[in-house]
């Protein structure tokens, strides 16, 4: 069991559809389990306002409320991903600045540490850096 001082509340941003079509925003308070990483927690999957999926995890920057766009098959992998990504940003800051690079790192980092990248965050840095080179 995970206790109070091994977590930190953050508003997690969700996207709700809408009926008519569209989405809405809305925040969503998580109790993050804290990691090495100053700024950076590990939490369940949100699938909905209500419901978690306790069978994958995700790393959650704490000033934004955004996860990092990859999804981990343990609290385990998730944790060690964090921990192996606190040099790579000033995660502690609100708005920590990551370079094209410093995301692909993190791609990299979490492949290694059993992550599943999201498939849109891999074909936006394949743009970028595709970009980058004047290709």
């Amino acid at each position: 069991m995970t206790t109070a001082s091994e977590t930190v509340h953050v508003d997690a941003p969700i996207n709700l559809p809408l009926e008519g079509g569209g989405i809405q925003t809305v925040s969503h308070g998580i109790k993050g389990i804290r990691t090495q990483t100053e700024g950076l927690v590990v939490f369940p999957v949100l699938i909905g306002p209500y419901d978690i999926d306790k069978s994958r995890w995700s790393v959650t920057h704490v000033g934004t409320g955004l996860r990092i766009p990859a999804v981990f098959g343990s609290k385990e992998q998730a944790t060690g991903f964090a921990n192996a990504a606190g040099p790579l940003a000033l995660w502690r800051q609100n708005f920590p600045e990551l370079s094209i690079d410093t995301r692909l790192k993190l791609v990299e980092l979490a492949q290694e540490h059993g992550g599943t990248p999201d498939q849109h965050v891999l074909d936006a840095l394949a743009r970028l850096a595709a970009k980058e080179s004047g290709e």
